[in-house]
């Protein structure tokens, strides 16, 4: 069964909730059209339903033909093309749950004779929105932690003589060991070679600076200008790069700071009003606006564990005293 392309970005935008008035009506009547439509809709609610609750994607294929297979079973008996359907479904699932796109297409009715070394390398790139967090399997079984409002990309396989990934963002890596393939992250102006190791990167690009953290193994950090700055970090060391100065500082970190994110707890260290803002924003897909005059003397120091936004603001609220409203997504602070 074909898919129009702009109802499969429909259909996404519906089971996450995020289509318009307007997508919606386009749905609606193209639900209306066919029998065969109104079944797929059914099946991608029903596998939405079921599987999004998963938080990781172990294999692409492997999870398509699960989805497919459950489908298969309970399919209804009339003779509809049940297997391309219900393919497209599980495809669309994974698309959802990753949150990753393929650049080049991918083709659910492709003949599998066909010569796959003749296909050029893609990238994937598997993004998060402010207020979500994933965690994600890479080709080489190395484990990716990516915060909220980060993304990454890399090559589909790692074809090449190196692992590179491109981060935006905030991740924690737990990298595979592989002493012929060295694992690189680029973020920003610099770059962090390891060859099996577990560590953090900061690089955010509303930041003035970068974080590279080591939890265990060992990691390089190149800069990638002219000044061609080098560090090696040992475990419990961080490295805090300025790319405005080339300043390269190490110094020791707290593990709870530093990764405490991926854990659930939102952490503030000696923070302005505006880095809090900016966290919040960051870590709730919420948009904070202040009103009147801001105090510039704020300097937050605790930790929140996996808290509500009102929890949150509630709380400051005691010591900094303002008031808050909170209305869907926005946020207005009033001093």
């Amino acid at each position: 069964m074909n898919v129009p392309e702009h109802i499969d970005q429909i259909l996404t935008k519906w089971l996450t909730n995020t289509a318009s008035l307007e997508e919606l009506e386009i749905l609606k009547h193209w639900k209306s059209q066919s029998e065969e439509n109104m079944e797929l809709m059914e099946i991608f609610q029903k596998v939405w339903r079921e599987k999004t609750a998963e938080p990781i994607l172990v294999n692409v294929d492997e999870k398509i033909n699960e989805i497919w297979e459950k489908g298969m079973l309970e399919k209804p008996k009339r003779s509809l093309r049940w297997d391309h359907i219900l393919k497209y479904a599980a495809a669309v699932f994974i698309l959802i749950s990753s949150t990753f796109w393929v650049f080049h297409s991918f083709q659910l009715n492709k003949n599998k004779s066909e010569d796959l070394g003749s296909i050029a390398p893609s990238y994937i790139i598997r993004e998060n929105k402010p207020g979500q967090k994933t965690k994600i399997l890479l080709p080489d079984s190395s484990i990716v932690y990516l915060n909220s409002g980060s993304s990454i990309k890399y090559l589909s396989g790692f074809t090449g003589d190196e692992r590179r990934v491109y981060l935006e963002g905030e991740a924690f890596f737990e990298v595979a060991k592989d002493a012929s393939k060295p694992f690189v992250v680029e973020s920003s102006s610099i770059e962090t070679v390891a060859l099996g190791t577990a560590f953090n990167v900061n690089a955010f690009n509303d930041a003035k600076e970068i974080r590279v953290s080591l939890v265990e193994g060992e990691v390089r950090v190149n800069q990638r200008t002219s000044e061609g700055k080098t560090a090696t970090l040992n475990p419990g060391k961080e490295l805090l790069v300025i790319p405005d100065t080339n300043t390269f500082i190490e110094m020791p970190f707290h593990l709870v700071e530093a990764i405490g994110w991926k854990e659930g707890k939102l952490v503030f260290n000696h923070n302005s009003i505006a880095e809090v803002s900016r966290k919040l924003e960051r870590w709730y897909g919420v948009t904070i606006q202040i009103k009147e005059n801001a105090p510039t003397n704020w300097n937050v120091t605790t930790v929140y564990n996996n808290q509500t936004l009102k929890d949150v603001l509630t709380d400051l609220q005691y010591s900094k005293k303002f008031i808050y409203d909170i209305k869907d997504s926005n946020v207005t602070i009033t001093f």
